[in-house]
């Protein structure tokens, strides 16, 4: 059996249109959804770097490391993108900004990480 995690990813890569008609009917919604859906679920297994240290940070008394990985996730990398990428793809170009978020997120994650707790 898959892991819920790749059944979710999976789910959403490939069946946008019927997940999107669980919250609506508008068949414009559906259709800005779906393509939303297929565009950022592109991020959805990298992004486990970025939330899962962030976290592991914050339970450990590492407030401050975690911090950074949530700001690059949150202001420093998301607002940015989805300014400049919109500008050049429209509304499309915020949902790629969601992906390329979690990628540079992560890169950012695992150096703080490390450092924080030590090699493992």
């Amino acid at each position: 059996m898959l892991p819920s995690w790749l059944r979710a990813r999976s789910s959403a890569c490939s069946l946008p249109r019927p997940l999107m008609q669980l919250f609506t009917s508008n068949p414009e919604t559906v259709a800005i959804g779906q393509t939303a859906l297929r565009i950022i679920c592109l991020g959805f297994v990298v992004s486990a770097v970025s939330t899962t240290s962030s976290g592991a940070l914050e339970g450990l008394g590492k407030g401050a490391e975690s911090l950074v990985i949530s700001l690059c996730r949150y202001i420093v990398f998301i607002m940015p993108l989805a300014a400049v990428l919109c500008h050049f793809l429209g509304a499309n170009g915020v949902w790629h900004a969601f992906w390329i978020t979690e990628v540079l997120s992560a890169i950012v994650a695992y150096p703080v990480y490390r450092k924080a707790v030590g090699k493992c």
